[in-house]
């Protein structure tokens, strides 16, 4: 072959696979427009667009952004009509994105779309497939009160007690989201009530923390315990006191809670009150015969951590429940009069002061110091024209 035929033949072979190149790019990059188009018409609900694509070979799993598919987009937006021709074009069921892991029936339980999620399940869904967080298509319906959608998932053997990353339980989530009729259809299936989280949470701990009085009364009738604690000791009584609930706290009593449990630290659901401005639980809890000379391992009390809090009614109630107003916290064994001083709370130091605590104490560190060198040392002259008309002195030398 000579050398002009050769060059000849290798011009058009290179114009040949030059035009192969440039039609493959075409054809790909047209099913990328199919594929996207697919995709919006499966999330706005445009069923024409829909059939027209499908029938066109268009890629029923095809992948956009975080790899959602169209039937994905067509779950999360409750278009039903368009999930069952996706269906039917052999969609992935079980697809999944790749930012959260969400699915088309979790997507279609946290929506509450019962027809889809029931299409979904028929077409051989996973119904205990979990998203990145744990979180199963159950999680979803009864975080959202969807209880129609919790039915349909339990009646295809959905595990009642599947457990989120953290060790939550479905149960737990629907305390915890405040819908009852979705805690009542999880005990009809025999949830757990007395399940954990990994750090000893359990559903009542849930509804109290959310102050979910009905949904806790309703777990105490399914067999919840009471005095059940968490890895810390927290327990439903102590979340009731710390978070300002006082109806809540008094079913609880009623339901014959122990008020005298205790965190790991020592802490008392009486002194969590105290500590948090909880007026009314610290009233409760005190008529309730509540211990208020009790000490945390550091020796605090109710009384010096309502002081520190500077709540001179909570401090006033105390001490007519016979508190020792001398009682002593802490490292230098300070008193309740000393932390109010320190923390400049002028109310409870009278009250204090009223109820005559030593206003000379000294903490037992070197110098030991009282309540005004405190205040003065923290610029509360309120407080130290109060201690020093009570006759209070300083305990460390002016320099």
């Amino acid at each position: 072959m000579g050398l002009t035929m050769r060059r000849s033949f290798q011009s058009i072979l290179l114009r040949g696979l030059c035009a192969f190149a440039l039609t493959l790019a075409a054809c790909t990059k047209q099913k990328d427009v199919d594929g996207q188009n697919l995709l919006d018409a499966s999330r706005s609900g445009d069923t024409g667009s829909v059939k027209t694509l499908l029938a066109k070979g268009t890629d029923v799993n095809w992948k956009g952004k975080f790899d959602a598919t169209p039937l994905i987009v067509a779950a999360q937006q409750g278009n039903a009509d368009i999930v069952k021709l996706l269906i039917a074009a052999h969609a992935d069921v079980n697809a999944k994105t790749s930012d959260s892991g969400a699915r088309p029936l979790t997507l279609a339980a946290f929506g509450g779309y019962a027809t889809i999620a029931q299409l979904l399940v028929s077409a051989g869904a996973g119904v205990d497939a979990r998203e990145n967080d744990g979180e199963t298509a159950l999680f979803r319906a009864v975080q959202t009160g969807h209880s129609d959608v919790a039915r349909i998932l339990l009646s295809a053997q959905a595990k009642v007690d599947a457990r989120r990353n953290d060790g939550a339980t479905a149960l737990m989530i629907a305390a915890d989201s405040g819908h009852p009729d979705a805690v009542l259809t999880l005990l009809d299936s025999k949830a757990d009530v007395n399940a954990v989280t990994h750090e000893g949470a359990s559903p009542l701990m849930f509804a109290v923390q959310r102050g979910q009085l009905d949904i806790m009364r309703a777990l105490i009738a399914g067999g919840a315990k009471v005095d059940a604690a968490s890895r810390q000791g927290v327990t439903a009584a102590y979340l009731a006191a710390q978070n300002d609930q006082p109806e809540i706290l008094r079913a609880l009593i009623a339901f014959h809670a122990d008020i005298e449990a205790h965190t790991t630290n020592g802490e008392t659901p009486l002194m969590a009150a105290s500590a948090h401005d909880a007026e009314a639980p610290v009233n409760i809890l005190l008529e309730a015969g509540a211990n208020v000379n009790a000490r945390m391992r550091d020796g605090e009390t109710a009384l010096t951590l309502a002081a520190r809090a500077g709540n001179s009614n909570i401090c006033y109630e105390l001490i007519g429940h016979h508190a020792d107003v001398n009682a002593r916290a802490g490292n230098t064994h300070a008193t309740a009069l000393m932390l109010a001083a320190e923390a400049g709370k002028i109310d409870a130091a009278r009250t204090l002061i009223e109820a005559r605590a030593d206003v000379n104490a000294k903490t037992d560190d070197r110098p030991g110091r009282t309540a005004l060198d405190m205040a003065l040392a923290n610029g509360h002259q309120d407080v130290v024209n109060a201690l020093e008309v009570a006759g209070g002195h300083a305990g460390v030398p002016s320099q």
